[in-house]
C-alpha cells in the first residue's frame, strides 16, 4: 500500500529568483524557507567553480561580485536561464544542477527539504505551452525532486488571497486579473471560474532592468567610482545587490509619501543622494540600458537584443502600460468584468502599478490587493493548494447540511422579528391617525348627537378616503426601514454564519446602498444577483402591502372598512339595536328597511355604542391591522430563505470548483 506524502513542497521557479514553501498536505500552515538571505527565496543563480561544488543563490553572487579578476578566470556564473529551458539543453542542464544544489544546501543547513518524499508542485506561467511544463517536469525529475505536479502561477496568486479571506469563494470565480510582476518578467493573467482564459505578458519587461536605472543613477552622482568598480570586477555586485538594495528601499518609501527624498548609501562606492519620485519617473521615461548589464548580460549567455532595450530609449512606465492595454484589448476587452486584481511579485510594489492598472482597468483602487510578501504569495498559494482542497471537501459537506438549520433557527426568527415589529409599528400610527384622530370623533358625536347609520357611514367614509395620502406616508416611512434594516440584517447574520466555516462574504452582500431601491431599474446596476433577489422582494412586498392596505381600508367608498371587520362589527351593533326597536313599531321587513336612515335617538346609540365598545373596537382594529401585514410577510420570509439557500449553494459550488483544481 502506497502511503501518501505527508509534506507539499510547492516551487516558484523563477527567472531572477525562486521561492520554496513547505505545508503539510493535511493543515493550512505553510512555511517559506529562508536559505539564509534573511527573507525566503533565493537568486536563481549558479556559480560553477573547477576545483570545488558550484554555489547556488546569494553565496553564488556574493562570491562572484568579490573575487579577483584571476579567479574569476575559473568562474562560470549562469543566471537568467529558465525561460530557455525548452529550446537549450545548457539551460536545462543549469536548471537541473541548481535545483540539486537547492537540495544539497537545505541539507547542509538542517533545514527539513526533502522532494524525494514529499509532494512537488511547480508553479509555470500561464502562457506557457505543453513542452515547457513537460520539460520542467523532466528537469525537476533529474535534479531528484520525483513527478512533479505543475499549476498555473495565476492560480497560486488566486489560492493564497482565498485562503487570507480577501474574497468569498463565489467571488473567486469572478473575473480576476493577477498580475506577477517579477525580477525577470511581467505576466497578465485573466481568470474566471478559477481557470485561466488568457494570459500574455513580456519575458524582457522586469525589476532588473531597474536596478540598472538607479545603478546609472548612482554613477551619474559618483562618477568617479566606475573605473574603481570595473578594476574590483565589481559590477553584478553593486548593480544587482547594492543597487537592488537602494531600488526596493526607494520604492518602498514612494508607496508610503511620494513627496518624500530619499538617500541611500551603495557600499563603500559612494551613495544616491536626494532622490525623489519625479527624478525616478524621468529617468524611467528615457531608459537606456547601461554599456556595463548589457556587457553582463552577454557574459551570462543572454542576448541583450531580446530584452528590447539594446538600442535606443525605453519608457519603462509605458511599456508596462502597454503590456497591459494590448493584452486587455486583444482577447479580454475593457468590459471583461474585471472585479478584482491581485498583484504579485516583489516589482508590483511600485506605486506607478497601481496607478496605471486603475487608470487602464477604471477600477477602484479598492479593488486591487497585494499581499505584505508579494514575492512569496505564489509559492504560499501553490503550498497550500492539496489542504485548502480537502478543508474546502469538508467544507461543502458541512454548509449544505447546515443551510436549513441556519434559515430555521437563525433566519425565519430574525425575520418575524422585524417584520413584526414593522407591522405593530404601521398598526400603530394608522390607527393613531385614522381610527383616534379621524374615526372616533364621528363616533364620539354619533354617540352623543345621534343620526342615521347611512349618515355615520358617509362620514366615516369621506374621513378614510382623506386619509390615503396620509396613509401612503406612513407606510413609506416605515418601509423604508424595513428596505434598509431587514436586507442589512440578513446579510449581516449570513456573514456571521459564513464566517463561522472560516469563509468570507460577498463584498457586494455587505454593502449598506439598499437606498437606490427606492427607484426601479437599478437593482441590477448596484447589487450584486446574490442578494438581488432579496431586496427585490422587499420593495415588492411595499407596493404590494400599501396597494392592499389601502384597498382594504379604504375600498368601495369606505364600505370595505364600514362593513368588515372589527369598524363593522361596531356599526353592526348599532344596526341591530336600530332594527329591534323598529320592528315593535314596524314589523321585521319594514325595520330593515329603514333601519340605515332612520334617525337613532341618543338614548339608543348611547346605550349601543359605549365607551367600552368602542376602546374594544379600536384594540380589535389595531389587531386586524397588524395580522393582515404580519400575514403578507409570510411571503416574504419565504422569499429571503429562498434566497440565502441560493446564495450558500453558489459558495459549495465554488468550494467544489476549488477541490476539482
Amino acid at each position: 500500500m502506497t502511503t501518501q506524502p505527508t509534506t507539499v513542497i510547492a516551487v516558484d521557479f523563477g527567472t531572477t529568483n525562486s521561492y520554496f514553501c513547505k505545508c503539510p498536505s493535511r493543515q493550512l500552515s505553510p512555511v517559506g524557507v529562508d536559505f539564509g538571505g534573511g527573507r525566503d527565496g533565493i537568486p536563481t543563480a549558479i556559480l560553477y567553480r573547477q576545483s570545488r561544488p558550484a554555489l547556488i543563490g546569494n553565496w553564488a553572487l556574493h562570491e562572484y561580485g568579490e573575487a579577483t579578476a584571476e579567479e574569476k578566470q575559473s568562474y562560470q556564473l549562469v543566471a537568467q536561464f529558465k525561460p530557455d529551458l525548452a529550446v537549450s539543453e545548457q539551460a536545462r542542464t543549469h536548471a537541473v544542477d541548481f535545483l540539486r544544489a537547492i537540495v544539497t544546501q537545505a541539507r547542509n543547513q538542517h533545514i527539513a527539504l526533502a522532494p524525494a518524499e514529499s509532494q512537488v508542485i511547480f508553479g509555470v506561467p500561464s502562457e506557457a505551452d505543453e513542452a515547457y511544463k513537460q520539460t520542467l517536469q523532466q528537469v525537476a525529475l533529474q535534479a531528484g525532486y520525483g513527478d512533479v505536479r505543475v499549476v498555473d502561477e495565476p492560480k497560486g496568486a488566486l489560492l493564497y488571497h482565498l485562503w487570507h479571506k480577501d474574497f468569498s469563494p463565489s467571488e473567486a470565480r469572478e473575473g480576476v486579473l493577477v498580475i506577477d510582476f517579477g525580477g525577470g518578467t511581467c505576466d497578465f493573467a485573466f481568470m474566471r471560474d478559477l481557470e485561466v482564459r488568457h494570459s500574455w505578458g513580456d519575458m524582457a519587461l522586469g525589476g532588473r532592468l531597474f536596478d540598472d536605472l538607479f545603478y546609472q543613477w548612482f554613477a551619474e552622482q559618483n562618477p568617479d567610482c566606475l573605473a574603481e568598480i570595473e578594476r574590483a570586477s565589481d559590477f553584478y555586485y553593486v548593480y544587482a545587490y547594492l543597487c537592488r538594495e537602494a531600488k526596493e528601499f526607494f520604492s518602498l518609501t514612494m508607496a508610503r509619501d511620494r513627496q518624500e527624498s530619499v538617500n541611500k548609501s551603495i557600499g563603500r562606492y559612494g551613495s544616491l543622494r536626494k532622490m525623489t519620485w519625479g527624478g525616478f519617473v524621468e529617468r524611467a521615461r528615457q531608459y537606456r540600458p547601461s554599456g556595463a548589464m548589457l556587457k553582463h548580460l552577454e557574459d551570462l549567455g543572454v542576448s541583450a537584443a531580446g530584452l528590447g532595450v539594446s538600442d535606443g530609449e525605453r519608457d519603462l512606465l509605458d511599456w508596462f502600460k502597454r503590456s497591459l492595454e494590448e493584452g486587455l484589448q486583444s482577447q479580454t476587452g475593457r468590459d471583461s468584468g474585471i472585479g478584482r486584481v491581485i498583484l504579485a511579485g516583489g516589482s508590483s510594489q511600485w506605486p506607478f502599478v497601481a496607478d496605471i492598472v486603475t487608470e487602464c482597468l477604471g477600477v477602484d483602487p479598492g479593488k486591487l490587493m497585494r499581499s505584505d510578501r508579494p514575492y512569496a504569495a505564489i509559492s504560499e498559494g501553490l503550498a497550500i493548494l492539496p489542504a485548502l482542497q480537502e478543508t474546502f471537501g469538508t467544507l461543502r459537506a458541512n454548509l449544505r447540511r447546515d443551510v436549513p438549520r441556519f434559515c430555521e433557527e437563525q433566519i425565519k426568527p430574525m425575520l418575524r422579528q422585524v417584520t413584526d415589529t414593522y407591522a405593530a409599528e404601521i398598526a400603530a400610527d394608522v390607527t393613531y391617525e385614522l381610527f383616534d384622530q379621524r374615526i372616533r370623533p364621528q363616533l364620539e358625536a354619533f354617540r352623543v348627537e345621534g343620526g342615521s347609520v347611512s349618515d355615520l357611514k358617509q362620514r366615516t367614509s369621506a374621513e378614510v378616503e382623506a386619509f390615503e395620502t396620509q396613509l401612503r406616508a406612513i407606510v413609506e416611512k416605515r418601509s423604508q426601514h424595513l428596505r434598509t434594516g431587514l436586507p442589512e440584517r440578513v446579510r449581516a447574520l449570513f456573514a456571521q454564519w459564513l464566517m463561522s466555516f472560516g469563509l468570507s462574504v460577498p463584498e457586494d452582500a455587505l454593502s449598506g446602498e439598499c437606498d437606490v431601491l427606492v427607484r426601479d431599474g437599478l437593482l441590477d446596476e448596484h447589487l450584486p444577483d446574490l442578494y438581488g433577489g432579496i431586496v427585490e422582494a422587499v420593495g415588492w412586498f411595499v407596493i404590494a402591502g400599501v396597494a392592499s392596505f389601502g384597498a382594504a381600508i379604504g375600498g368601495g367608498a369606505g364600505t370595505a372598512l364600514i362593513l368588515s371587520g372589527p369598524l363593522g362589527w361596531l356599526v353592526g351593533g348599532v344596526l341591530t339595536g336600530v332594527i329591534a326597536l323598529l320592528g315593535v313599531r314596524y314589523g321585521k321587513d319594514r325595520a330593515k328597511a329603514l333601519a340605515e336612515t332612520w334617525v337613532a335617538p341618543t338614548w339608543l346609540t348611547k346605550r349601543v355604542l359605549s365607551e367600552a365598545k368602542i376602546a374594544k373596537s379600536r384594540d380589535q382594529f389595531q389587531q386586524d391591522i397588524r395580522g393582515r401585514l404580519q400575514k403578507q410577510c409570510m411571503a416574504l420570509h419565504a422569499e429571503f430563505q429562498s434566497r440565502i439557500a441560493q446564495v450558500a449553494e453558489q459558495q459549495i459550488e465554488a468550494l467544489s470548483e476549488i477541490t476539482q483544481l
